[in-house]
C-alpha cells in the first residue's frame, strides 16, 4: 500500500472527511487529496501532523511499523496499567479478554 493509499484508508476507517483531516493537520483540503492520490508527498512535518490527526504514527503511514504493535493509544494505556498489576489480577483480566475474543470470533464465524 502506498503512502497515499494508507492515508486514505486510515481516514476512511476513522470516518473523517478530507476537509476534517486538512483542518486537523493544518493543511489545505486539496493537499490531502494530492497526498491520497500520490500526486504529492507531504513534508516530514506535514506527515507528522497528518499522522497525529489520524491517531497513527508516521512509521505506520510509511509502512515501517510492525503489525504486532498496538495502535489504539487508549487500549495501549490500559494494557500498560494492567502490566503493572499483580499477577492474580492480570490473570483475571486475561480470562475476561480471552472470553470476549472467543465470543467475537464465534459471532464472526456464524455471520459468514
Amino acid at each position: 500500500m502506498t503512502l497515499g493509499e494508507k492515508i486514505k484508508y486510515v481516514r476512511q476507517q476513522k470516518k473523517i472527511s478530507q476537509a476534517e483531516l486538512a483542518k486537523a493537520a493544518d493543511v489545505h483540503q486539496k493537499n490531502i487529496s494530492k497526498y491520497e492520490n500520490d500526486g504529492v508527498i507531504p513534508s516530514a512535518l506535514v506527515l507528522g501532523e497528518v499522522a497525529k490527526a489520524l491517531g497513527v504514527t508516521t512509521d505506520y503511514l510509511l509502512g515501517n511499523e510492525q503489525d504486532d504493535i498496538i495502535r489504539d493509544k487508549i487500549l495501549l494505556k490500559h494494557f500498560k496499567e494492567v502490566d503493572n498489576m499483580p499477577e492474580n489480577l492480570k490473570g483475571a483480566i486475561m480470562l475476561v479478554i480471552e472470553a470476549y475474543v472467543q465470543n467475537f470470533k464465534a459471532k464472526q464465524a456464524f455471520a459468514s
